[in-house]
């Protein structure tokens, strides 16, 4: 199922984390990307990827992937 990003990080800080299916993510990461303009998540715990996707946009990432395209601006 889909997880919508705005949801997850709204009033929250920069240092929190949130967790999504056992997965624990920092919120800054979240935002990173929203600003890149995703908009949804999904994990795929089968083979331990990340799908993310926005009204212009999407990729698939690893876990490493994810929270290093995150990390960047």
């Amino acid at each position: 199922m889909a997880t919508k990003i705005g949801e997850l990080i709204s009033g929250k800080s920069e240092q929190a984390t949130v967790d999504i299916d056992g997965v624990s993510i920092p919120v800054a990461v979240l935002r990173n990307l929203s600003g890149e303009g995703y908009e949804n998540l999904r994990i795929y715990k089968d083979n331990n990827t990340f799908s993310l996707w926005g009204k212009t946009l999407s990729a698939c990432f690893t876990l490493e992937q994810f929270l290093e395209k995150g990390k960047s601006k």
